[in-house]
């Protein structure tokens, strides 16, 4: 059961060509690795500790707004699955889902949204560029790259792209038309008395927006490379082959030609379109 697809992961996946996280957090960021086995991502580092004697070049890392999914709201779904995603959220801002959840009660419907969004990303053809001018190699020495680069089912994915938001909105609802008043006061009382940036802000009766001061990623796209076992040598992965069809959701024949040109991972059988670290 896809619970975790609506519009905003239709429009993340569709235009960004972007993978949702189901907990946000910080360290996302672009130029960082990823090692991937069977489509699960696992956090390795940054790219410059992957280079041997490191990468002393600076590449620009750029930033833009996002309006095609700030603030917009997903689809109104049952409130006790949608609030198992939304937890992992208000965990990451450092509050308990608990604490909000009792605000609530009484909703068997909700949406969400974020806000603030923006994108932040490098130009790997510039990437591509400086690693050839420069004779760039990756180090086949590092002991934990070593184990990567000898085992054909891990792949190493470099970070190109990331969604960051500041801020996020709850709407409740008692059915698909009836909205459902939060408890707002109590949602301020709680806050009030925890250490964390937070604020809160009443939108409408059933609609309550976070606001925080740390930017969290919750959506990456990234790119497959390759490391010469011998030389160190930096490739480019094979794109194609890897690479599931996001229209099709199935996997893409060799021979077809799907101008896709970031890694996707949606295994998640529990929560698909939701990426796990």
């Amino acid at each position: 059961m896809r619970i975790c697809k609506n519009d905003i992961t239709d429009q993340i996946r569709d235009l960004f060509d972007a993978n949702p996280l189901r907990v946000p957090e910080a360290r996302i960021q672009p130029m960082c690795m990823l090692e991937v086995q069977n489509q699960k991502p696992k956090y390795l580092g940054e790219f410059r500790f992957l280079v041997k004697d490191g990468f002393k070049h600076s590449i620009e890392i750029q930033t833009a707004p996002v309006s095609q999914v700030s603030n917009v709201k997903t689809k109104k779904i049952d409130f006790k699955m949608g609030f198992d995603i939304l937890g992992n959220f208000i965990k990451a801002f450092g509050l308990d889902p608990a604490a909000i959840g009792a605000s609530v009660k009484g909703s068997k419907k909700m949406s969400f949204s974020f806000g603030n969004v923006v994108r932040k990303y490098v130009d790997t053809l510039e990437l591509g560029h400086i690693l050839v001018a420069n004779d760039i190699k990756g180090d086949p020495d590092n002991i934990f790259i070593e184990d990567i680069t000898n085992n054909k089912e891990v792949n190493l994915a470099l970070i190109t792209d990331i969604l960051t938001s500041t801020d996020f909105s709850l709407s409740t609802y008692k059915d698909n038309t009836t909205e459902a008043e939060i408890n707002i006061p109590l949602i301020q009382e709680y806050i009030s008395n925890v250490d964390t940036n937070l604020t809160v802000e009443k939108v409408s009766e059933n609609e309550v927006k976070f606001k925080g001061k740390t930017p969290l990623t919750y959506a990456f796209s990234c790119v497959e490379i390759n490391i010469d076992p011998e030389t160190g040598k930096f490739s480019r992965g094979k794109w194609l082959d890897n690479i599931r069809s996001v229209k099709k959701g199935v996997a893409a024949p060799k021979t077809e030609k799907i101008e896709i040109p970031k890694l996707m991972l949606d295994d998640n059988q529990a929560n698909p379109l939701l990426i796990d670290f």
